[in-house]
């Protein structure tokens, strides 16, 4: 991971700036780096300043002394973008550690390989994820057509079954898991009451 950073970032390319812009889309950090410590070891640093901070300077911290959102995203970032046409990408719970804001700007990053043919498969139980990648169908920056919703129910003989949808063009899903979204729905409404 440190040394195809400090690759891009020595020559400059598109791919660094796109990891940097992804971190500030994500509300993660303003700034990464990759440092040379000594013995060809190699340390990724990140500014520790909020992404919307008015303090311009950058105060750069190891990776290991920052959240961990920071550190468990990166990989998933840098992997998207190294990504080429055909080659998949597979991701598991890329929302883990991850504030809320941080899961459906998730989407963006995601999108964006998945447009360039990058064939990236997904496991996850974020709705603000779900949420975010409908958002950009509908918006048009995504098309409906490369996008495909798996989800696995466990049946009563311990079997799995599996069921597909595929979203139109304003993102919609049709058939959705039962009780994905009733869920949250349902633990607000429970709030709501007892606050009453």
């Amino acid at each position: 991971l440190g040394s195809l950073i400090h690759h891009w970032q020595i020559s400059k390319g598109e791919e660094f700036t796109k990891l940097i812009s992804y971190l500030k889309t994500l509300g993660l950090a303003r700034y990464v780096e990759v440092r040379e410590i000594g013995g060809g070891e190699l340390e990724i640093m990140v500014d520790r300043f909020p992404v919307k901070s008015a303090n311009k300077q950058k105060d750069m911290v190891s990776l290991k002394d920052v959240g961990f959102g920071v550190s468990q995203v990166l990989p998933v970032l840098t992997a998207l973008i190294a990504a080429v046409p055909g080659q998949i990408v597979y991701i598991e719970q890329p929302e883990l550690h991850l504030h809320p804001r941080a899961q459906a700007a998730l989407a963006e990053p995601i999108a964006d390989a998945a447009k360039r043919g990058v064939r990236v498969i997904i496991e996850t139980h974020s709705e603000l994820l779900l949420l975010g990648i409908q958002t950009l169908i509908a918006e048009k920056y995504l098309p409906d057509d490369i996008v495909k919703l798996y989800w696995f129910d466990l049946n009563p003989n311990g079997s799995a079954k599996v069921t597909g949808a595929e979203p139109d063009e304003n993102g919609a899903y049709g058939d959705w898991p039962e009780d994905f979204s009733d869920i949250s729905l349902k633990a607000q409404n429970r709030y709501l009451d007892a606050a009453e």
